[in-house]
């Protein structure tokens, strides 16, 4: 069981947890209340706080809102009415006695009532008649009655103004008279409170308001100064260190946790999309140890914001250094992995863009935008000026983002202007230049081709392509025109134009070992003449494996490498079999000593470059090139190519084939300036094309039609 891209991914999750939650320990601060901070201290998230002096301002307005609470006292009108009655029953009792003596009146009451009326009441009240004390006696009941009759809280402050009230109605009653003072201060004094204080219940209800109290949040920004520099600690500011973390630092395991269970459903989802999608990638080891790389540094690099190195970013700055990292790396992997993996994984790295910036979707949305447009403008990168037009497309996009986005939020022009500048020039710039050397060192360790170590393959003036001018020049030339047919052929059926090119340059490399063992080479005698034609078939094989040895030497890439291997498949080297067997029945023992030992084409490109190489060896047999001869042979050539199977393993279908036709014949006739005979004239030659295959032992070795004048030498052209 390969437990390689588990153990990667279960890394991976692991790298990309801890790097979010590197700041989830913050530093300690212990600074105290009325102390001078030394140095400014900033906001390393966005966090909601409680300003704790203002929620106790709220508490308080909420408790003294609700009051004291009072109960009712039952029957508390009849007790005063009872009270006034009594008074004047305890005159009654004292006059009937003879004795009209106030302190007897007040014995006779008691103490709590007794002591309370005035001397000059009672004496009043003994001197008047029955029907006039009668009159006072009832109204007094009355004035009870109307001041009882409101709430009458059990209240020093409150009673004194109910008496108060009484005495002026009384007055307003009976007039200024002694009947209205003694009326109204005997009702006065009689008065009890019909509510009582309850203390419990006062408690409890403002227990309640007090819970009910929406504390005082409010919000303080990653990158905000929390305390300046100088500024004495107030209870503000310790309620801002409380809430992130800085008094009493711990682990916040439940934001941990989070992280770690989206990265393990990030990880799970890229790796499930290559398996299906792109299992070349998923199956290539040190391409998944590179995808994951780029993406741990990339995270890595988001990560290293202000409150990392110690700088005081604001959210702006933050959030463009975000966009310029998740662009490189949507860059990094469209060239070095898969344009369409990268498409996938920009998508993530965009949504942890905006985690890290507290949800903020502004820049998610500008990294994933501008990203997608760097991966389209390098996916394809055919020159060294395709970098300068991918930089140009990013910034042009990264403007528009910043007037589009800042539009939507009715952005200060401030800020869009700043965001322009960012996005307009330091985000290309920087990217760019990460993405142009940053490339080539990870390549080798990696086992990935670049276009752009393509581009410097394809130059001439390499060693290797020195060697071969200057060695075998027929050899250089032919695969000079294979390079341009196999570029054109592989540019219409979406193959790789660039790849197909610079393979093309290098598939006979092999043949600088021994470069006058090949025709094109020749110029005085040909050496097969001397060789039999086991010997000679071995030969020209060989070129094959001493191609792969020259391009390991030179440190060629395998892209390139494996096209050398692969250009002639298993054919088989028809002209030495066709001498060696004679006029014997077939063998496919012998024949296997004569063909070539592969493997058959794998891609779209090396497939190409097969047919390209074949069709433009043979064209150099043809006498009289026109577009009817040239349309023949190709379409003859790779029919035998596809029914000797070399195109069974890679993923040419007929319509590709039937283009690649059309592409070569229309590159040959452009090349040979075939001459457009006349009709006649064209198709007299169209009947002796197999007659001049007899002749022409370049096309007899295609055909299967050997020539009776053939020499070795022009078969092994076609090698």
């Amino acid at each position: 069981m390969d437990l390689q891209r588990p153990a990667l991914a279960l890394a991976t999750v692991v790298v990309l947890s801890f790097l979010l939650s590197i700041h989830l320990l913050p530093n300690r601060v212990s600074l105290r209340l009325g102390d001078i901070a030394p140095e400014t201290i900033y906001s390393h998230r966005t966090v909601r706080y409680e300003d704790s002096a203002e929620t106790a301002a709220r508490i308080k307005q909420a408790t003294e809102s609700i009051g004291k609470v009072y109960d009712p006292v039952p029957g508390a009108i009849g007790q005063a009415v009872k009270s006034v009655r009594s008074v004047f029953r305890a005159a009654d009792i004292i006059k009937n006695s003879g004795d009209e003596s106030i302190a007897k009146v007040r014995q006779r009451l008691g103490e709590s009532m007794g002591t309370r009326i005035s001397d000059d009441a009672l004496k009043s009240l003994l001197e008047m008649d029955s029907k006039s004390a009668k009159d006072v006696e009832d109204t007094s009941a009355r004035l009870v009655r109307l001041a009882m009759e409101r709430e009458l809280r059990d209240d020093t402050q409150a009673m004194h103004k109910a008496r108060e009230d009484v005495s002026q109605t009384a007055k307003r009653m009976l007039g200024n008279t002694n009947k209205a003072r003694v009326a109204g201060e005997i009702a006065a004094m009689s008065l009890t409170p019909n509510r009582i204080y309850n203390m419990d219940r006062t408690l409890t209800s403002q227990k309640q308001a007090q819970l009910n109290v929406v504390p005082a949040n409010k919000v303080i920004t990653r990158g905000e100064p929390v305390i300046e520099k100088g500024e004495p600690v107030s209870q503000e500011h310790l309620d801002k260190f409380d809430a992130l973390g800085l008094r009493h630092p711990k682990l916040d395991y439940v934001s941990v946790l989070s992280y770690t269970l989206l990265m393990t459903l990030m990880v799970w989802i890229v790796v499930a999309y290559l398996w299906r999608y792109h299992n070349d990638v998923y199956s290539n080891t040190k391409a998944m140890w590179l995808l994951a790389l780029i993406v741990m540094f990339s995270t890595l690099a988001l990560r290293l914001g202000g409150s990392t190195l110690g700088l005081n970013l604001s959210q702006t700055q933050a959030g463009y250094l975000g966009i310029l990292w998740v662009v490189a790396a949507g860059m990094f992997m469209a060239v070095l992995i898969n344009p369409q993996v990268s498409v996938v994984v920009v998508a993530m790295l965009s949504i942890v863009l905006s985690l890290l910036l507290n949800n903020e979707l502004k820049y998610a949305t500008s990294a994933l935008v501008t990203a997608l447009v760097g991966i389209y403008s390098v996916a394809n990168i055919r020159d060294r000026s395709d970098i300068m037009r991918a930089g140009g497309a990013i910034s042009a996009t990264g403007i528009m983002l910043v007037w589009i986005t800042g539009g939507i939020a009715n952005e200060p022009l401030q800020i869009l202007i700043e965001g322009t500048l960012w996005a307009g020039v330091v985000v290309p710039m920087v990217a760019t230049s990460l993405f142009f050397f940053g490339t080539a060192p990870l390549e080798r360790p990696f086992g990935r081709t670049t276009h752009m170590s393509l581009l410097e393959l394809a130059d001439t003036n390499k060693p290797l392509l020195r060697r071969l001018v200057m060695e075998a020049p027929g050899t250089y030339a032919h695969s000079m025109t294979v390079g341009h047919l196999a570029e054109a052929a592989a540019e219409k059926i979406e193959a790789d134009p660039l790849v197909a090119r610079v393979a093309s340059y290098y598939h006979d490399i092999g043949k600088i070992r021994r470069p006058h063992f090949f025709i094109e080479n020749q110029s005085v005698e040909n050496v097969h003449d001397r060789m039999n034609p086991t010997l000679s078939a071995l030969v020209i094989t060989s070129h094959i494996k001493d191609g792969v040895d020259t391009a390991l030497e030179f440190k060629i890439p395998k892209v390139v490498l494996d096209i050398i291997s692969q250009h002639h498949g298993t054919s088989l080297v028809q002209y030495f079999y066709n001498q060696y067997s004679g006029e014997q029945e077939p063998s496919t023992a012998v024949e296997q000593q004569f063909r070539y030992p592969g493997p058959k084409p794998q891609t779209k490109e090396a497939a190409v470059v097969m047919l390209a190489d074949a069709v433009e060896a043979a064209s150099r047999g043809l006498a009289k090139p026109t577009p009817a001869k040239i349309e023949l042979l190709v379409n003859q050539i790779i029919a035998d190519k596809l029914r000797d199977g070399q195109l069974d393993e890679c993923e040419l279908t007929f319509k590709n084939l039937s283009t690649i036709s059309g592409c070569f014949v229309r590159a040959l006739t452009s090349i040979m300036h075939a001459r457009i005979d006349y009709a006649e004239a064209a198709a007299a030659e169209d009947r002796k094309l197999v007659a001049d295959a007899d002749s022409d032992p370049e096309l007899a070795a295609y055909t299967g039609e050997p020539g009776q004048d053939a020499e070795p030498g022009s078969t092994i052209a076609a090698g």
